[in-house]
């Protein structure tokens, strides 16, 4: 009868939207915990084991987290920049190292050179002399926020300017 009790006590528990635990003590009485912290979600819960990756994933949720950490620009900027190549304000610095961050932890510039295996990857499949060419953006700027902007910029602007051109079937 005390199990049917506390089968019962625990499923009103959890359906009334109240999240105990209950635990037997060596002398059979039980008792009840309350949980404040934990909502449900299994998501929040973590292991100390991380789960193998393939060798050559690039996690864009943690290098946009940590460039807005010390870069910290709206994700309405961002947004526009990946529909139109191009920021609202040309002249945001802020924004522009925030791309130079984005792009270099990526793995898509480095030394303002674009990585041709990682742009054709998660760009576009850049043909003729794209990658050149927008190598050679911005190579007289002597700050490195805005000369790796020009690079990103011409890098997205041929990505959105091939997808446009080049529908997908």
């Amino acid at each position: 009868m005390l199990s049917i009790s506390v089968a019962l006590l625990t499923t009103l528990c959890l359906k009334g939207g109240l999240t105990y635990a209950f635990s037997a003590r060596d002398n059979g009485d039980i008792f009840i915990i309350n949980y404040d912290s934990f909502d449900g979600d299994v998501d929040d819960m973590s292991t100390t084991t991380q789960a193998a990756r393939d060798p050559e994933y690039i996690d864009f949720d943690e290098i946009i987290h940590g460039c807005n950490a010390s870069f910290i620009t709206p994700m309405s900027h961002v947004l526009q920049f990946n529909n139109t190549g191009k920021l609202a304000d040309e002249k945001d610095m802020t924004s522009m190292c925030y791309f130079r961050c984005f792009f270099e932890k990526a793995g898509l510039v480095e030394n303002f050179k674009l990585n041709p295996n990682v742009v054709r990857k998660y760009m576009w499949p850049a043909t003729g002399d794209s990658i050149e060419y927008c190598e050679s953006q911005g190579v007289n700027e002597k700050n490195a926020c805005v000369r790796t902007y020009s690079i990103a910029q011409c890098a997205m602007t041929r990505a959105l300017t091939d997808a446009r051109n080049k529908p997908m079937v």
